[in-house]
């Protein structure tokens, strides 16, 4: 059975080009997905106020919660890019399908965590407990990455699979003691009577790194057309840091929350400008965190441990993103 994101996919493609009266010059169509996390707000913001346009780019935005239905529709050659943490990238290309990781997003500055029940103090205290969380997503391997640098065992943990929207909600009815999730999911977990936020990646900076991946082939085939999304992503975050305020208004609605939720979750990530991510060190250490998720994810089952950096991260594309624009 086709998933909801290759069956929306499919209709896109079919209504491309549909009308009596073709434009004089068609933008390039571009069909990305990601979940719902605040750190993409600026694919909304930069849309929603014309940036991807001015690229020559019709930005086609799936909200898909599911990393499975982002494989299945890159591999059937039905989507384009995707939003997404270096862990999920590294499961996807071990799954068969062909993406690369062009360029960092944002890397999460405390809007990851845990949230536990006050009888839990440390990560130790999670023996033997129920924790809440999506599996094979980027919570279950930041739940591993903590487990894995403290020498505890995963195995001592009882962990209830949820979907990432649904982590939240089941913590709150009771049916965990703990859980692993991101904002805008993390503020409502907390919400539970007796519980606290004991455990954010503010505490681990640098390991969950959101990047842009895209599909294998079109980054060769139309690197032009990859570079123009990257630079719309760049002017929407820049946007999105100049006009704090007006950004709020114009992209809270797309998780559910306030603008004033919206700012203070925000604060817990780090988006990361073109200057700072376009250095050999910053490559270096992008390297560096997905060789780590590689050794990490070698121990568990469907391991992708023959993943090389070198073969998924290209950052050829950013190093060159602002020469010979049309």
């Amino acid at each position: 059975m086709k998933s909801s994101l290759i069956i929306f996919l499919w209709i896109a493609l079919m209504t491309v080009g549909c009308g009596s009266k073709p434009p004089e010059k068609k933008p390039d169509a571009i069909n990305i997905a990601f979940q719902g996390w605040i750190g993409y707000s600026p694919f909304y913001l930069g849309r929603d106020l014309g940036f991807f346009k001015d690229e020559g780019i019709e930005l086609n935005i799936v909200n898909e919660q599911l990393d499975s239905a982002r494989r299945d529709a890159f591999i059937a050659g039905m989507l384009d890019a995707e939003a997404g943490t270096l862990d999920l990238l590294v499961s996807k290309r071990g799954q068969g399908a062909l993406i690369v990781s062009v360029m960092e997003i944002d890397y999460s500055f405390g809007a990851d965590g845990i949230v536990a029940m006050d009888n839990i103090q440390t990560l130790a205290d999670l023996k033997g407990k129920k924790v809440v969380l999506s599996k094979n997503d980027v919570s279950d391997m930041f739940l591993s990455y903590l487990f894995h640098e403290q020498g505890l065992s995963r195995d001592d943990v009882a962990v209830i699979a949820k979907r990432p929207d649904e982590v939240a909600a089941a913590f709150v009815n009771g049916e965990g003691d703990a859980a692993v999730t991101w904002e805008p999911e993390l503020s409502a977990a907390a919400k539970r009577p007796g519980s606290r936020v004991f455990l954010t990646s503010k505490d681990q900076p640098g390991f969950i790194v959101d990047t842009l991946n895209v599909r294998q082939d079109l980054a060769v085939r139309n690197p032009d057309l990859v570079r123009r999304l990257m630079r719309g992503w760049f002017r929407s975050m820049r946007y999105a840091k100049e006009h704090p305020v007006e950004a709020a208004r114009l992209t809270a609605k797309y998780y559910g929350i306030t603008q004033a939720e919206y700012q203070n979750q925000i604060a817990g990530l780090k988006w990361v400008d073109y200057k700072e991510q376009n250095t050999p060190a910053n490559f270096a250490k992008w390297r560096d965190v997905l060789n780590l998720i590689v050794s990490i994810k070698s121990g568990q089952a469907g391991s992708s441990s023959q993943i090389n950096a070198v073969e998924v991260i290209n950052p050829t594309l950013l190093q060159k993103l602002y020469e010979n624009i049309r």
